[in-house]
């Protein structure tokens, strides 16, 4: 599935250019201008001096077109290999070697790429890197230009004089079960959404994300079978979900900034969920999952909580009710309601008789 995506919605960036210069001849300093352009004829220069390192960042916005969301990529980016040195990254034969989350932060491990140091079969005069990623779901990926970088390779500049770099777009499909292209050899199909391009310290960021964690408390422990809460973070407009499982503390690093729901769950537990934002700071958001029939949240199940849940079922105004996460631990039959068999089911509990959670699988 993942090669028939990757054929079907490929992307290929470009990024392009770079032209080189001697300083002034009483330092005796060489320098180099780099010019990236992109595939709209946008252009950014900078020069570095003979055996700096410079990053070109080549992003992908493409918000308008279904959210933004992409499901493979396909790319070639070429360089003038008489000037520029290709680091790190890649080898001749084996392709990428080194991290592939770095070079690729939007796609991770889901990249795949091949490259090559001097000659590229396109353009004589210059090196190319060969890549493409794609995903086997039609969530696809979420590019964003203010979220991270599509691509980030580095290079070393070895010699004065012009060069260039140069991302072809080739094609670019939506996540959807159309298949829908954007860009279709190398002509744009939908014009809807751009491609900002930086060389080192861009002016767009390339932030890692926020990290969001906090304490977990819960009340039933290890007598029971399972013993440990999931908690699992989904954003609301964008398509990061992640859960992890732990018994007193949580974590999630590297969260794009968005709207989330962080929901935790444990056996015998009520499901509870809370709405979070997250921007670039860490966030703290502890959290507390009550037992099932627990109706007035102290984290026990006793003959109280039953006289609670009668209270309810004969209550005239909403201050006396029930409400929220306490209302959906009453409900212990889950069926929408709070009536007078919930509360007999929690009395029975309290005696022993295991009808809420039995201690056996």
């Amino acid at each position: 599935m993942r090669k028939f995506l990757s054929i079907l919605l490929a992307v290929l960036m470009v990024a392009s250019v770079s032209v080189i210069s001697f300083s002034a001849a009483d330092t005796g300093v060489q320098t180099a201008t780099v010019t990236l352009k992109n595939i709209f004829g946008d252009t950014v220069s900078k020069t570095y001096v003979v055996g700096d390192t410079i990053t070109a960042y080549t992003y992908l916005n493409a918000s308008e077109i279904n959210d933004g969301k992409v499901g493979s990529i396909h790319g070639k980016q070429f360089y003038s290999n008489d000037v520029l040195e290709l680091i790190a990254e890649y080898t001749p034969t084996e392709g990428i070697t080194s991290d592939i989350e770095a070079m690729f932060p939007v796609t991770k491990d889901n990249t795949m790429a091949s490259g090559h140091w001097t000659t590229s079969q396109e353009y004589t005069d210059k090196g190319a890197v060969y890549y493409n990623a794609s995903i086997a779901a039609y969530s696809g990926f979420k590019f964003n230009s203010d979220a991270a970088a599509l691509i980030v390779v580095n290079y070393k500049v070895k010699a004065a004089g012009d060069a260039e770099i140069l991302n072809e777009m080739v094609t670019l499909a939506a996540s959807d079960r159309d298949l829908t292209r954007i860009i279709e050899d190398g002509e744009l199909e939908k014009s809807n959404f751009t491609m900002p391009i930086a060389l080192s310290d861009p002016t767009i960021p390339v932030p890692t994300g926020a990290t969001v964690s906090g304490a977990i408390t819960s009340y039933l422990k290890t007598e029971f079978p399972t013993n440990v809460s999931t908690v699992t973070l989904t954003g609301t407009d964008n398509n990061f979900t992640a859960s992890v499982t732990g018994d007193t503390e949580y974590s999630f690093d590297a969260v794009p900034a968005g709207t989330y729901t962080l929901s935790v769950a444990k056996q015998y537990h009520v499901t509870r969920e809370y709405e979070i934002t997250v921007g670039t700071d860490a966030v703290t958001q502890d959290v507390t999952i009550n037992p099932l029939g627990d109706a007035n949240q102290n984290g026990k199940v006793e003959a109280r909580d039953a006289m609670r849940i009668s209270q309810h079922t004969v209550a005239e105004t909403d201050d006396q009710m029930l409400q929220g996460y306490a209302a959906l631990c009453a409900d212990v039959n889950g069926n929408g309601k709070i009536e007078a068999r919930d509360g007999m089911r929690v009395f029975q509990q309290t005696q022993g008789e295991d009808t809420l959670y039995p201690t056996t699988d």
